[in-house]
């Protein structure tokens, strides 16, 4: 109890001395400068003293908005440097003034100030309506105080995250708008705010000792689940939204435009009349065509230029298929998305910002097939994992909605082991992998960018493996499975002791420790796809020895068939046929649902750690 007293005295001694932190920019204290760790986290890298930002939007006949935004920031470890002491700012085309920005040292007992100078702040262009600015701080050392502050016009209300991922002494965000404007408001999170006022012209939210978010093992977006607050002026919606965007020459024109692509589109159907067949052959054309460059945007650059260099951003690549397909005769609609890590779309908030990212809503006889053209390695039909986040928003002055991103297909291996152990625990034999949906993607993206001989030095890279002639199948088929044979010998995998032979069925695909290690969980779990990994093995056993003990067969099912564990030993004469299988159907698990997903887990762990014993006769 009195470990207790102390710290949260000392939690409280240090939020009173936060708040009372002066904050005009460039009064650091001493104190400051000498803290060692923050009471309420020891263990943070670094501390956020106050982040304190006023949204003053004016209202006429459009709305111009002014975010000014002063944080303070506190350096225990070198580790925060990559992560706080370089700032990145994304805001409309010449948005951004009165930039500045300060690190704070003691030395010698003095207060020394290192100031960000022009030529360290590195402008580009983030699309065609937004700007992007970094900059790192000069002269970080572990103990530093750091401080910028900034100025943003835009025609829109900015958000502001009141969590990140060190924690957080004081946060405070005003908006300053007129009684007569109406506008929503969206907080997010888990946490509460320390005060909130509401005022003639305004709101105020103030939160006090904000921990750190703390992200977990396969959770959603993180973004979705950090505390921070958004708007949306009541005036917007999505209609106006989409009859923008439809009649912008770097999206919907370019997509009704873009004559050039009209003649190698005519070659490509010739002769074509099924509407499925021209959308896989146009869709296959531009994946083969055009290069994903990793850039995520919703705007295309000019599409001959994109031709002609042969690679391009997620928006490039996905509008000229739009723009092909319409000129195929084929109806198709774009599809904003925002990715993985993004955050969820909000459908009560009219907002562009929420997105990142464009799609292809194609559409046979009515029926709509989503098609993305950046994964050359993916079937035709089939969207990359980043696209599956829920919700994405049709751009069309007749589909309009909110479309759900989603997938049926899954990230399916299949492992076959057919070996011959002999008395010294080796084994022989063979290796059979098939992998589908997901998984053969994986494959083929591996393989063909390491090449066959590091794929195989990075896959099969275990010491104990010798692999005398290795097989790949269907890699160039996108359409099919794929396969890859390994011809091995596994040195040293059963132990032989005296008359007797201990020996693990998984040389390879055994699940060796939980990942799900916390008791408990505070966030949903997602998996993004449904997944299967089924492992078989045929085992022949040396001559001379019989079996003396097998594991017994275990199957454990989830609630509502969510998940799957199935494993079994057989002996069939002189061979031992194993099966294991997991299965997961659902793609997001709530807290409630983890403890039986841990479990699971753990009984495989279990499971799949046992040994077969042999007996020489």
């Amino acid at each position: 109890m009195k470990i207790a007293a102390i710290l949260a005295l000392s939690c409280f001694s240090f939020f009173a001395f936060a708040q009372n932190v002066p904050q005009k920019f460039g009064d650091v204290s001493i104190n400051e400068l000498k803290m060692k760790e923050y009471p309420a986290d020891t263990s943070a890298t670094a501390v956020i003293l106050f982040d304190k930002a006023v949204s003053e939007v004016a209202w006429g006949s459009t709305s111009v908005v002014t975010y000014k935004r002063h944080i303070r920031i506190k350096i225990f470890d070198k580790s925060a440097f990559d992560d706080w002491a370089t700032e990145k700012l994304i805001f409309q085309r010449g948005g951004l003034s009165k930039l500045k920005a300060v690190t704070y040292n003691l030395e010698n007992g003095l207060i020394v100030q290192s100031t960000l100078h022009d030529d360290a702040i590195f402008k580009s262009k983030d699309n065609k309506y937004y700007d992007e600015v970094r900059f790192t701080l000069p002269n970080v050392k572990e103990g530093s105080v750091l401080e910028y502050s900034y100025v943003i016009s835009s025609d829109g209300v900015h958000g502001f995250y009141f969590q990140h991922s060190i924690p957080t002494a004081l946060s405070e965000y005003t908006l300053e708008i007129p009684k007569t404007v109406s506008y929503r408001k969206f907080l997010k999170g888990t946490l509460k705010p320390t005060k909130h006022e509401a005022f003639n012209g305004g709101e105020k939210w103030v939160f006090e000792n904000v921990p750190a978010f703390k992200p977990e093992p396969y959770m959603p977006s993180e973004d979705e689940y950090i505390s921070q607050i958004d708007f949306s002026f009541t005036k917007s919606n999505w209609f106006a939204i989409s009859a923008m965007l439809l009649d912008d020459f770097d999206f919907g024109k370019t997509v009704t435009g873009s004559i050039f692509l009209q003649k190698t589109t005519d070659e490509l159907v010739a002769g074509i009349k099924d509407p499925k067949e021209k959308i896989k052959v146009i869709t296959n054309y531009v994946k083969q065509s055009l290069e994903w460059d990793g850039t995520l945007n919703i705007y295309a650059e000019d599409l001959k230029t994109v031709f002609k260099d042969r690679k391009g951003t997620s928006a490039d690549i996905n509008l000229a298929l739009a723009s092909m397909l319409k000129k195929a005769g084929v109806s198709v609609d774009m599809v904003l998305v925002s990715t993985r890590g993004n955050g969820f779309v909000n459908s009560d908030l009219p907002s562009l910002s929420q997105f990142n990212y464009t799609i292809c809503l194609a559409y046979i006889d009515s029926v709509g097939v989503l098609l993305d053209a950046t994964e050359k390695y993916l079937p035709w039909n089939v969207l990359p994992t980043r696209c599956l986040n829920g919700r994405g928003f049709i751009v069309s002055s007749e589909n309009f909605g909110f479309p759900y991103i989603g997938t049926e297909v899954k990230k399916k291996t299949t492992v076959r082991a057919d070996l011959v152990l002999n008395d010294t625990g080796e084994l022989t034999g063979k290796l059979t992998y098939t992998r589908d949906g997901y998984a053969a993607q994986e494959m083929r993206k591996s393989l063909n960018s390491k090449g066959k001989e590091v794929y195989l030095k990075d896959f099969l890279g275990s010491s104990e493996y010798r692999v005398s002639n290795s097989e790949f199948k269907d890699i160039e088929d996108v359409e099919k499975v794929v396969t890859e044979i390994h011809e091995v010998v596994v040195d040293g995998h059963g132990t032989v002791a005296g008359d007797m032979i201990y020996i693990n069925p998984f040389v390879t695909s055994q699940t060796e420790e939980n990942p799900f290690k916390a008791e408990k969980r505070d966030f949903p779990l997602d998996f993004v796809t449904p997944t299967e990994h089924l492992y078989m093995c045929n085992l022949v056993i040396p001559p001379g020895y019989v079996v003396d003990e097998l594991p017994e067969s275990k199957l454990m099912m989830l609630p509502e068939k969510a998940g799957k564990f199935f494993y079994q030993v057989t002996q069939q004469g002189n061979k031992l046929v194993i099966a294991s299988s997991i299965m997961i159907n659902q793609r997001v698990f709530t807290q409630d649902q983890y403890p039986n997903l841990r479990e699971l887990y753990s009984r495989v762990v279990a499971k799949q750690s046992e040994q077969i014993v042999l007996k020489k006769k």
